[in-house]
């Protein structure tokens, strides 16, 4: 394992994020995005919210910074204002895979974690709700984009 890997695995993150936004925001009303739901967290908005609040909050803890909590979805009242927010999340993110070399990869984070533990979870968990905002958008009829790793890589070749 190496940081060349960890960056890649987060290029699928960041575009399958990318990916499940636009075609929410492209086939949804903002009635349909803030429609509860009993999956997880409520809607696709606050599915949306929570992996922005979840990557902020692990990073933000890479790079020992205090943790603020998640974001509440209700103070996001339009697409634009959380898109707004998930682009300032996801630069951060970058600047911090773009400064990591192989032995921080292997650095303690807690108890018994590493970063690299640390790092695989942000992206299982991303996979683990758009895979409930993929549910949710079946049950509205659509068939939401394909997230298998598979896909991803070979599109990048």
């Amino acid at each position: 394992m190496n940081t060349d890997h960890i960056r890649h695995l987060y290029e699928y993150h960041f575009t399958l994020n990318r990916r499940f936004w636009h075609f929410c925001i492209e086939n949804l009303s903002w009635k349909q995005l803030i429609g509860l739901d009993k999956i997880s967290v409520g809607s696709i908005r606050n599915q949306f919210v929570h992996i922005m609040s979840v990557d902020e909050r692990w990073f933000r803890g890479l790079r020992g910074k205090p943790d603020i909590g998640l974001h509440n979805p209700e103070n996001f009242g339009k697409p634009d204002e959380i898109r707004l927010q998930w682009d300032l999340v996801e630069a951060e993110m970058r600047v911090y895979l773009d400064g990591l070399n192989d032995q921080h990869l292997e650095m303690p984070f807690q108890e018994n974690m590493k970063v690299w533990n640390v790092l695989y979870h942000v992206v299982n968990h991303g996979t683990a709700h758009r895979a409930q905002i993929g549910a949710r958008l079946r049950h509205l009829g659509l068939k939401p984009p394909p997230q298998d790793y598979i896909h991803f890589t070979l599109e990048s070749i």
